[in-house]
Order: C-alpha cells, then sequence, then structure tokens
C-alpha cells in the first residue's frame, strides 16, 4: 500500500504541472513542463525535493537544454543560493529553511550556467553569506565564469579572502578555492583592468601568505603572487 500512496501523490502533481504549463505556454511565451516542476520543486519545504531541483537543473545543463540568459533557470537558481539568508522561511519565529548544502549546490550550478546575470547573482552571493563552505563554492563558480569587468569579481573574491583572513581559525578551504578562483579569473582575462585599483587583490593575498594558515595553503599563496606578477 505504500507504494501505492507514493505513486499516486506523484501522479497528482504531474497532472496538476501539465496544466500550468499549458497556461504558460499560452500567455507566458512556452515554460515547458520541466521548467515547470523544477520551479515546484524549488519552491517545495524540504531540503530533499531542493536538491531533487537542483539535480535536475544540473541535467538541463550538461545536455544543453538551458542557456546562460534563461531568465526561469537564473532566478530558481538565485533563490535557492538564498535558502536561509535572503530567502526566509519562518515558523513560529524560527527559521526552518537554512539549506547550506542547497545554498552550496546552486552556487556551483550558476558557475556551470556561466553568464552575466550568475555573475552578477554570485557576486552578490558573496556580500551575504557567512558559511565558509557555501563561500568557497560562491567565489570558485566565479572564478569558472571568468567574467571580470572593472574588476568586480576579482574585489568580491579579494574581500571574502580578507575576511577570512582576519578571523581568528580561518577557513582553508576557503583560503584555497579563492586563491584558485583569482587565478582562473586573471589567467582567462590575460590579466585585470587598471580601474578600479586591484589593491585588494594583492594585499588578500600577502595576508594568506602571512596568516593563520597551514604552510601548504601559505606556499599556494606565495606562487600565486608571483606567478600574477607577469600581467
Amino acid at each position: 500500500m505504500k507504494k501505492i500512496v507514493l505513486l499516486i501523490l506523484f501522479i497528482i502533481p504531474v497532472s496538476i504541472f501539465a496544466q500550468d504549463a499549458t497556461i504558460e505556454q499560452r500567455f507566458l511565451g512556452g515554460t515547458s513542463l520541466e521548467m515547470v516542476m523544477v520551479r515546484e520543486l524549488a519552491r517545495a519545504d524540504t531540503r530533499e525535493q531542493k536538491l531533487l531541483a537542483l539535480e535536475t537543473i544540473e541535467d538541463l545543463i550538461n545536455s544543453g537544454r538551458v542557456n546562460p540568459d534563461d531568465i526561469v533557470i537564473n532566478n530558481v537558481l538565485t533563490n535557492l543560493a538564498g535558502e536561509g539568508t535572503f530567502v526566509l522561511v519562518r515558523e513560529g519565529g524560527r527559521k526552518v529553511n537554512d539549506f547550506p548544502e542547497v545554498r552550496r549546490d546552486a552556487a556551483k550550478l550558476l558557475g556551470e550556467l556561466g553568464g552575466e546575470k550568475s555573475k552578477v547573482t554570485l557576486i552578490d552571493l558573496t556580500l551575504r553569506e557567512k558559511e565558509p563552505m557555501v563561500l568557497a563554492q560562491t567565489v570558485f563558480a566565479l572564478g569558472e565564469i571568468g567574467l571580470n569587468d572593472s574588476n568586480e569579481a576579482l574585489i568580491a573574491i579579494a574581500r571574502v579572502l580578507d575576511d577570512n583572513t582576519k578571523r581568528r581559525n580561518p577557513d582553508q578551504n576557503l583560503a584555497i578555492a579563492s586563491l584558485i578562483a583569482i587565478r582562473k579569473v586573471v589567467e582567462t582575462n590575460n590579466g585585470y583592468p587598471a580601474e578600479p585599483s586591484p589593491d585588494l587583490l594583492w594585499s588578500a593575498i600577502l595576508g594568506v601568505e602571512t596568516g593563520n594558515y597551514s604552510a601548504n595553503v601559505r606556499n599556494f599563496a606565495g606562487e600565486l603572487r608571483k606567478s600574477l606578477a607577469q600581467y
């Protein structure tokens, strides 16, 4: 009986999604059934449903069925990347949607989706996020995208790195992710603009070299600083 109940519960939402898709196809330009399902899963209450939405989006990205300008996917990923930070659900005054794994995976997919919209979202996330695990994925995703007009990506990554170094016990993984992201952005653009000044970039890297990090992390920062001198 349990299996039958689960099957019925699955079939009923699908029929609802199909009706919604038809309405949107008529009036909103043709949102597909798959997109409607992704959006509804992302809006659901549980961590598991949100992670399922992200798995579906990953499949869409990997198969080339969405592009960086897709409004629905960008909006869904933006909201999932803010679960528990700027997208809040409270019950009895208690936050019930603090899902760092969801935010981390959403940031990862924003990096894989790429494009200007994803870059802007990720930079905004660096200002709102506090969890080192999520921040590490966020800056790494910025490095994957590589867009850096007016040094906005490098400044955002350097700010995260500098803030991390100032902590009593800085996160080693966040430092490495930041340093790798800096290298990726610079290599992708064969350098960086002179303005606005990237001074924070250099001070953040030097901070790691002399900061409370493992020898491997400090050495990595030193090697990066020397390699960036050519640009």
